[in-house]
């Protein structure tokens, strides 16, 4: 990435400018079409799902590149306020975050609940280091920010391996990604000329701590189980025993990739948010996001509504 294309990081105050940085038609075929894609809600308790590449909303576009290509971002009816992707255990990811607006938007990306410049816990304010892009402008974010040259690149790890995990803040937005956007504050000036505040010293603000210093004291923390409740809601549980892993976001493997500072001032209240959710394959199949292509399932929704199609000879 361009210095001059980058998005841009900062710690913003309040009304006052802060660091940020930059980076063949007929009846037949419609009664087949309708019964092949016939959706997992003809079985009750599975929303229908639409399949999708960029998560929209207000000045943003969002969207997931899982080893390079666009993962498909998947909406569920009965959950209209998150998209979900499937997690592949050991491949590194991309967010993408695009503003569609005609004037500079600042926002704030939090992967398992950290902000995904400083590595701490996000509490998604004004207040906290966050990328602004020029009009009309993308960037790509690859990992959790160490300087203003480097990232460690985001990986699909099991939970236990996350780097929230693996520095002691692990919290109840482990498989989540939140992008968070805020206009740019303009105040009006009377007879005087604004002062910007702009804060001194190198790059430490914006990096993160290194796992690896505080790995040994993770290893041997309790693993918690992700659950659904009635309302979709997810709840943390006690230590659990052997099951199903859960993923999270590692620390990869080191990129270059190039930011500069930039003065911007957000506005105290986000304009948007972007909401994904990440799980493995079984969990989202789980959830009704994806289909169960095993043969019970299957094979009973045939039986249940008929099967279209045409005589073969039998096989025995």
């Amino acid at each position: 990435m361009h210095v001059a294309n980058a998005p841009q990081v900062v710690a913003p105050r309040p009304r006052h400018a802060a660091r940020f940085l930059a980076i063949a038609g007929g009846l037949a075929a419609v009664a087949l079409t309708t019964i092949a894609s016939a959706p997992a809600s003809a079985w009750g308790r599975f929303p229908s799902v639409d399949r999708e590449y960029t998560a929209g909303q207000g000045p943003l576009a969002v969207g997931v590149k899982v080893v390079g290509r666009s993962t498909p971002l998947f909406l569920a009816s009965n959950r209209p306020d998150r998209w979900y992707l499937e997690a592949r255990e050991g491949a590194n990811y991309q967010v993408t975050v695009r503003n569609t607006s005609g004037e500079r938007v600042a926002f704030v990306i939090a992967v398992d609940g950290l902000n995904a410049i400083n590595g701490t816990r996000s509490h998604l304010g004004a207040d906290e280091p966050m990328y602004v892009l020029d009009p009309y402008a993308s960037a790509t974010i690859k990992g959790w920010r160490k300087d203003y040259s480097n990232v460690s690149k985001f990986v699909f790890v099991d939970e236990e391996r996350s780097y929230a995990a693996r520095t002691d803040q692990a919290n109840g937005d482990l498989g989540w990604i939140r992008v968070v956007a805020f206009h740019e504050f303009r105040p009006v000036a009377w007879g005087s000329k604004m002062n910007f505040y702009r804060d001194g010293g190198g790059s430490a603000q914006g990096a993160p701590a290194a796992p690896e210093a505080r790995e040994e004291a993770s290893k041997d923390a309790p693993r918690t189980d992700r659950r659904i409740d009635g309302n979709g809601m997810e709840s943390q549980s006690a230590p659990m025993a052997e099951k199903e892993s859960s993923p999270g976001t590692g620390w990869g493997a080191n990129q270059r990739d190039h930011v500069r500072e930039v003065e911007f001032t957000p506005e105290r209240n986000a304009c948007a948010q972007v909401i994904l959710r990440y799980e493995y394959h079984s969990a989202l199949v789980t959830l009704g996001i994806l289909p169960w292509r095993g043969y019970d399932r299957d094979r009973l929704w045939e039986r249940e509504n008929g099967q279209l199609g045409f005589a073969q000879p039998p096989t025995r």
